[in-house]
């Protein structure tokens, strides 16, 4: 069992977590003033969609476990309180590598997560995708919990022991 769960950027702070991901060696690495939702079993998998609410695209996925790292102090974003927790991850794929697997994978992600009434855009932190988002008309024709596991199995059973796909 998983959970698909947004965090939002704009093109700086998106940036700024490319750069701490180079610097400390890291597939993906989120920092969040909240903690991800208690209803999340603590230690389940959990994809994180990464939105750049500059462009209204999806940047990438995550694959972090429910479990925030609390040994010492991270600076991941500069305004300090968006690192009061900070979420590793040893898997990513970034939209190109999506856009190769399934490009309507993407295309439905962005118009569910950026554009109607249900959009994603507001919010701090980690916001779980509700179930209802996942049935709309647009989404009858792919299931997209499955689609985003498939790809990760596909895309890291064929790397082998690289977990990144980063830019």
């Amino acid at each position: 069992m998983f959970t698909l769960v947004t965090i939002r950027f704009n093109n700086e702070t998106l940036q700024l977590n490319y750069e701490n991901r180079a610097k400390r060696g890291l597939s993906c690495i989120y920092a969040s003033p909240y903690e991800i939702s208690s209803k999340i079993y603590l230690n389940s998998p959990v994809f994180v969609i990464e939105m750049n609410n500059s462009t209204n695209k999806i940047e990438g996925i995550g694959l972090i476990k429910n479990k925030s790292s609390c040994d010492k102090y991270y600076k991941i974003q500069e305004v300090q309180c968006y690192n009061r927790y900070v979420y590793f991850g040893e898997y990513h794929v970034d939209r190109s590598t999506i856009e190769l697997y399934n490009p309507y994978l993407v295309y439905v992600l962005d118009q569910i997560l950026f554009k109607g009434y249900t959009h994603s855009k507001r919010g701090a932190g980690f916001t779980t995708i509700p179930e209802k988002v996942l049935t709309f008309d647009i989404c009858k024709d792919i299931n997209i919990k499955k689609e985003i596991r498939n790809l990760f199995i596909s895309h890291f059973r064929e790397k082998g022991t690289n977990n990144s796909t980063n830019k």
